[in-house]
C-alpha cells in the first residue's frame, strides 16, 4: 500500500474524529446519565459512519484495497443517512404522539432506504456520475450527499415542530449544533482534494466540524434527560 497524499492523510486522520464522536457519548452517557435506548444506537451509528469515514479516506480512496473504491465510498455516505435517519427516530420518540409516529417513523425509514438505493445506484461503476448539485471548482454534492443533506433539513424541521416543548437552555445547545451543522454542510461541498493556501483540508476540516456538532447534540440530550422534570419529553425506551 502506498503513502497516502496529504489530503487522503487529513481526510483519514480527522475521520477518527467521527469515530470518536460517537464513542465518547455512548461512554458519557454510560456513566453520567442514561438516556432512552433510541439515543444509544443514534451514537453507535454515528461511531459506525466513523469507521467507514476512516476506511474510506484510509484505504479506499487513493489506492483501494479490500474492494473498490465505490463501496467504501458507499458506505461512508449511506452511513451517513443512516445516522441522520437515526436521529429523525429518536426525535420522533421524543416529542411525537404515538398515533403520529405509527405513520411517522415508517415513512422516515422508507425515505432512508430511498436513499440508501439512490446512493449505492449513483456508486456503481457503471453509473455516470456527476454532481446533482454543482459549485464549479470547489465541488458539490452528488445524489446520496444531497438526500443527506435533506434529511439533516428534515430533523431539524421535526426539533422546530416542538420548539415550544424545549427548554431555553437546550434551545441555546440545539441551535449551537444546527449552526455547526450548517457549518459542515459547506465545508462539506468541497472537493475532498481541495486545500485552501497554505494548510486548510476543507473535507477534512468538515469531520472535525461534525464531530463537534454531536459532541454538542449528546450535551443538548444530557441536559434535558438529566432534569427532574421530565414531563416535556417521553423518556421512555
Amino acid at each position: 500500500m502506498n503513502e497516502l497524499p496529504n489530503y487522503g492523510l487529513a481526510n483519514t486522520v480527522t475521520g477518527f474524529a467521527t469515530l470518536f464522536s460517537g464513542l465518547l457519548p455512548l461512554w458519557l452517557t454510560f456513566v453520567m446519565q442514561s438516556q432512552p435506548r433510541r439515543w444509544y444506537f443514534v451514537y453507535w451509528m454515528i461511531a459506525l459512519t466513523g469507521v467507514f469515514t476512516i476506511t474510506l479516506h484510509g484505504f479506499g480512496e487513493t489506492n483501494p484495497v479490500l474492494g473498490a473504491r465505490w463501496f467504501w465510498a458507499f458506505l461512508d455516505t449511506g452511513s451517513n443517512i443512516v445516522v441522520a435517519w437515526s436521529i429523525a427516530l429518536a426525535i420522533l420518540g421524543d416529542y411525537y404522539a404515538t398515533r403520529t409516529r405509527a405513520w411517522a417513523s415508517p415513512l422516515v425509514t422508507a425515505a432512508m432506504l430511498v436513499g440508501v438505493a439512490w446512493h449505492f445506484y449513483d456508486r456503481l461503476p457503471s453509473t455516470e456520475r456527476a454532481y446533482l448539485i454543482p459549485f464549479g471548482a470547489w465541488g458539490g454534492f452528488y445524489p446520496g450527499e444531497t438526500w443527506l443533506i435533506g434529511f439533516s433539513w428534515l430533523t431539524i424541521g421535526l426539533f422546530a415542530a416542538k420548539w415550544h416543548r424545549i427548554g431555553t437552555r437546550e434551545r441555546v445547545l440545539l441551535l449551537t449544533a444546527s449552526a455547526i451543522f450548517f457549518v459542515g454542510m459547506i465545508l462539506a461541498t468541497a472537493s475532498n482534494k481541495l486545500i485552501l493556501y497554505p494548510f486548510i483540508p476543507l473535507h477534512a476540516l468538515w469531520h472535525l466540524v461534525g464531530a463537534y456538532g454531536f459532541i454538542v447534540l449528546w450535551a443538548f440530550n444530557h441536559l434535558r434527560f438529566d432534569q427532574t422534570d421530565t414531563a416535556a419529553v417521553h423518556t421512555s425506551p
